[in-house]
């Protein structure tokens, strides 16, 4: 239904078109926001929104009704305007700052410690050009509001009755909401919603989303009943238009701050020898496509991810197939919190039984209803991707956008269904299946190429000139006989270059855990890796495997995690140097694929030089029969090979990791299987989704409101959780990580605990291991005090010391925890509160010495101790201290690392044949520190996670 406007009788297609026009249109525009204005005043936003009139000194609104000149009423087709750019380069406005053109040149950003320099693209692309304003998806609620009267809380009176409604949505089933709803105490509250159907009419009054739409598929097999009928399967597929996703992506005010419309390169040094590589704007494929675009385009590269996942683990056959869909503009920290709503369900596929067709055939059905169900959520990216589509922005501006599918997050068994190959192939090359352990590069597959073989193979091969050849490179490319994969039609996409990295399945349960840690443990024996687990010593940021590993049934990402920490220790001294080495070449590779920016150096040095020492090193496993059979053609192994290129290419892994799907199936899965009535769910999955999102959009709409934007022409102010990355005096977005550091270096209680108050020095000494406690008092306080401290002497102790860690920006934006313990065993009370041993962590303390080996390095001025005892001096002593007091007993200072493992080798520090301890300020301690156990061939029996360094 054509929407029309009501100042100049001008039709749209639909309702966003409208208010484009309206807000580009300068006569309609003045005229509705004339009357926004009005309207606004009049309504005086009750509900408890604060009204924030303007001081006296601040300027007029330019957008106010009394400084805009009411013009005739004339139509004015922000489309012309738009067409004009394809031939001419449009002048931008004054109201254009955050497009406003800017030349291809080296612009210095400087930090704490480093600078960078950013190139924009250049100017005669105007990347991210702006063609006026419109309003936000805030907006637009905010106006349809005034523009009909409605209260800003729409159907709820009160914010008591719009929180307890959120809360019986979020929290609470249809079932027990109507019974808590019948409750007199609630019924006296008076609230419009008395019963569940009430409630949820209320919620479904809220301003819509995007509306779900219902497509049948109909499977007729190769097989027949007993009837002599072909067998059907009839399936829904649900989905949602991803143009219409899009939109409200990019049009959500609360991403205002985290979005970038324009490419831009970033580097290290001036001369652009080294790029800097993070978010997806900054590495190759944006810019590439950005040139292919017409000038003034803006693109808003897609990211679909799609994961098969059980709905429960009572009922094997119930199963739901989400697609998920974001976009590059949004800043990947963001994109990879589920409560953040950056990622949008698009899709469920439907999940068939196919019992219609034979064992041949059942596999290529089943290839062909995926691409034939995305092809149908997809189609309107077509259109979208080959002439743009004008979009209202989070900042307020209409952008042309081109949505083109960049990036397809999944695992490998569906990275072969979406690339249709079989999956003894890779996805993204032409390697042979035999050829895959090799460290030898392959020929990239070409999607137009693709596509020429599975029309020859359609076909029959009926050209005799290239039948031969054709019918040879369908076989070794293996792929499957899917003639219209969903991706064919789609502009500007490579879907063979669209395959981000995995490092979950991948690299933490693949590479790691299925096979590394596998052919260790059979150079190792499974016994011996799990004594040697069970003996490693105790970290506050390490988990401990008390049990061993073999033990373990259900892994997840956060136990692999916790084994690579440590599991060099566990095989070092019972493998071949050899296999020491490809183990640290996989965690080398691993931890250089987490990282969160790349430089040139970390890519082609760093993270390709470790997967070249893995295969220099991996001919071991062979050689001793810890791998069978006697080959490396791995798929989880050779995806390893394309890393570097993928990074380059779309930005660093973290932000297309697939844990990120699975973190959601819980919330558009799981969680909306258990609110239906387990009988055609997924319909009941969708109009449950839809009203949590409601609630969702219109708690964020509140906190835009009352953050003062509802004023009409104001900029949205920052939204708080959300970090900036937009620098708004210059107008545009750069990415800028600092290596920040707090302005504490510690944090301590303020009070003892009690239970650690007036301790004995001699209950110190035994319980805290402690043996030259007292001598190291001594010799602190003899230089200021005549009295010396005796075992009968009592001190105040701390259980830890906390740290705040700098950001350092290729790890984390954040800053950090970071705890040193040195707290004393507790002895058990009752079964159920078992004894616990002392927890005395080993820290990097600030010493002053020079050492050659750790010179220029982040070791530098520093070496390990073992903190044993923190406390304050008593008063008796008249002796004041600047900080906090710790015991530490001393480590030989860091020599030369180990060749193979790169590890240091360190031993206790002795004086005249006793333990080095010393008595320093707290604030010399600079972070802990994780000392590993050297085994050697054989564990020693006798070592335990409590005594193992008191040992060594």
């Amino acid at each position: 239904m054509l929407s029309t406007c009501e100042f100049c009788a001008l039709q749209c297609a639909h309702g966003s078109a409208l208010r484009i026009h309206q807000g580009l249109a300068p006569a309609c525009k003045a005229l509705r926001d004339a009357r926004l204005e009005r309207l606004m005043a009049a309504a005086m936003l009750a509900n408890s929104i604060p009204s924030e009139e303007p001081s006296e000194d601040e300027g007029e609104d330019e957008d106010s009704p009394d400084s805009v000149e009411q013009p005739e009423i004339a139509v004015d087709n922000f489309h012309d305007s738009r067409m004009e750019a394809e031939s001419a380069s449009p002048e931008p406005t004054s109201e254009e700052g955050p497009a406003a053109m800017r030349p291809a040149t080296m612009e210095e950003v400087v930090d704490e410690e480093n600078t960078w320099y950013f190139e924009e693209f250049p100017e005669e692309g105007q990347a991210g050009a702006t063609f006026g304003k419109g309003p936000t998806t805030f907006q637009a609620i905010r106006d349809d509001q005034i523009l009909q009267g409605a209260q800003i809380l729409g159907p709820f009176e009160s914010d008591d009755e719009w929180e307890l409604a959120k809360w019986l949505i979020k929290n609470v089933g249809h079932n027990q909401m109507e019974a808590f709803l019948k409750l007199p105490i609630i019924q006296g509250l008076g609230t419009d919603y008395s019963t569940k159907d009430q409630l949820l009419q209320a919620v479904d009054d809220l301003p819509g989303g995007i509306g779900w739409k219902l497509e049948k598929v109909t499977l007729k097999g190769d097989l027949e009943d007993d009837d002599g009928k072909q067998i059907i399967e009839n399936l829904e597929l649900w989905y949602r238009d991803p143009v219409d996703c899009i939109r409200e992506l990019m049009g959500n005010p609360v991403f205002r701050d985290v979005m970038q419309y324009t490419p831009q390169h970033v580097f290290e040094d001036e001369e652009g020898n080294s790029q800097v590589v993070n978010e997806m704007w900054t590495a190759a494929w944006w810019w590439k496509l950005q040139k292919l675009l017409p000038a003034g385009a803006t693109i808003a590269p897609i990211i679909l991810s799609s994961d098969k996942t059980k709905l429960s683990n009572f009922r094997g056959d119930q199963s739901a197939w989400p697609v998920y869909l974001t976009i590059g503009n949004i800043s990947k920290d963001i994109r990879r919190q589920a409560s953040s709503h950056a990622t949008v369900l698009v899709g469920y596929l439907p999940v068939g039984k196919f019992g219609g067709y034979s064992d041949k055939a059942r596999q290529a059905a089943r290839y062909r209803t995926f691409h034939h169900c995305m092809s149908i959520i997809t189609r309107s990216l077509i259109s979208a991707g080959t002439d743009g589509i004008d979009m209202t922005c989070a900042d307020g501006f209409v952008r042309w956008v081109w949505p083109i599918l960049a990036a397809y997050v999944a695992d490998y068994p569906e990275q072969c269904l979406i690339a249709n190959c079989m999956e003894n192939r890779c996805p993204i090359c032409k390697v042979k299946p035999t050829s895959r352990g090799s460290h030898e590069p392959a020929a990239s597959r070409e999607q137009a190429e693709t596509l020429e073989l599975l029309r020859e193979h359609q076909s029959g091969y009926k050209n005799p000139a290239t039948a031969a050849k054709a019918k040879e490179d369908y076989d070794a490319t293996g792929l499957r006989p899917v003639y219209q994969p969903f991706w064919a039609r789609l502009p500007h996409s490579d879907i063979f270059k669209a395959f981000t990295p995995d490092i979950l399945h991948q690299l933490h349960k693949g590479a790691f855990k299925d096979h590394l840690v596998k052919w260790c443990t059979k150079l190792v024996g499974e016994k011996e890796v799990d004594a040697r687990f069970r003996a490693m010593p105790s970290h506050p940021d390490v988990r401990h495997f008390k049990n061993g590993i073999s033990s373990v049934s259900q892994w997840t990402g956060s136990e692999f995690k916790a084994m690579e920490k440590v599991f060099i220790s566990v095989v070092l001294g019972a493998v071949p140097e050899d296999a020491a080495g490809a183990a640290r070449a996989i965690l080398d590779f691993i931890n250089y694929s987490s990282l969160q920016s790349h430089t040139t150096a970390s890519l082609l040095g760093s993270l390709a030089g470790a997967l070249d020492n893995f295969h220099r090193y991996k001919d071991i496993f062979i050689k001793l029969k810890a791998r069978l059979p006697a080959h490396f053609n791995i798929p989880k192994i050779h995806s390893m090979e394309h890393y570097v290129e993928l990074i380059q290419l779309f930005g660093s892994a973290d932000g297309f990791n697939t844990e990120s799907p699975e973190r959601l199936h819980i919330d558009y899965a799981k969680n909306a299987y258990r609110a239906s009535n387990k009988r055609d769910y997924i319909i009941q999955m969708t109009r449950w989704l839809r009203r949590q999102e409601a609630v969702d959009r219109f708690t964020l709409y509140l906190d835009w409101m009352r953050n003062g934007a509802y004023r009409h022409g104001d900029n949205m102010s920052r939204t708080p959780g959300i970090p900036s990355t937009q620098d708004d005096s210059e107008g545009i977005v750069v990415t800028r990580p600092t290596r920040s550091t707090p302005s504490k270096t510690y944090q301590i209680a303020k009070t003892h605990p009690s239970a650690l108050r007036n301790i004995a020095a001699a209950d110190i000494i035994a319980g805290h291991g402690a043996a030259y406690f007292l001598e190291a008092v001594r010799a602190y306080i003899s230089p200021y005090s005549p009295l010396m401290p005796q075992p009968f002497d009592r001190f105040n102790l701390f259980k830890r010391l906390t740290f705040l860690l700098p950001a350092i920006p290729e790890a984390s934006y954040n800053n950090r925890r970071n705890i040193v313990r040195a707290s004393p065993p507790v002895p058990a009370r009752g079964i159920r509160s078992p004894a616990q041993p002392a927890h005395l962590d080993f820290a990097l303390v600030r010493t002053g010495e020079r050492n050659d080996k750790t010179d220029r390095t982040a070791l530098q001025g520093l070496r390990v101790a073992h903190v044993k005892v923190l406390f304050n001096l008593p008063q008796v002593y008249a002796l004041e201290t600047s900080h906090p007091l710790a015991y530490v007993e001393w480590y030989t200072p860091f020599g030369t690392p180990d060749p193979v493992t790169g590890l240091f080798t360190l031993r206790r520090s002795t004086r005249n044949n006793h333990v080095y301890g010393e008595i320093i300020g707290i604030d010399r301690i600079v972070r802990n520190c994780h000392l590993l156990p050297k085994f050697g061939r054989k564990k020693d029996a006798s070592w335990t996670t409590g005594n193992v360094l008191l040992l060594i």
